[in-house]
């Protein structure tokens, strides 16, 4: 390899390091009538989504959310715990939540560790059942739990 091709080569690869950085910046995203709380925090290993997700545009909404998770999986922490407790969510909403999940298998695929948590209230079996379905199409750790009051 020439001198040039080196130099571009380490070029790019710090870039893609730099990159990997400034987009794991936390996401904070309040709740909403027809949003949920959003809180992606690697350094503090939160991973929240939590509420109702009914948005008008669900692939807007999710946008900036998948593409920082598509980051975290590329360097991810060596343990990732994802929560889930919404009290809603459309059909829209479910397409968008098991995309994510599938953006977090690469978690496994690199050897580090990764488990779902989806919450429910006691008496919610709709919410408790969703989680199964969504549970029974990913290929991650999943636990489905009632909140603990």
């Amino acid at each position: 390899m020439s001198r040039k091709n080196s130099f571009v080569f380490i070029f790019f690869y710090f870039c893609d390091i730099l990159k990997s950085k400034i987009m794991l910046e936390p996401i904070f995203k309040e709740a909403t009538k027809i949003t949920p709380e959003v809180k992606l925090d690697k350094e503090n290993e939160v991973f929240e989504i939590t509420g109702r997700s009914l948005p008008e545009d669900v692939i807007k909404f999710y946008s900036d959310i998948r593409t920082w998770i598509k980051s975290y999986c590329q360097d991810p922490n060596p343990s990732t715990i994802f929560k889930f407790q919404l009290d809603y969510f459309n059909s829209s909403s479910a397409r968008l939540l098991v995309k994510i999940l599938i953006d977090l298998e690469t978690i496994l695929q690199s050897g580090k560790n990764i488990k779902v948590i989806w919450y429910y209230q006691a008496d919610d079996d709709v919410i408790k059942s969703r989680g199964y379905e969504i549970k029974s199409v990913v290929l991650l750790p999943f636990e489905v739990r009632p909140l603990e009051n």
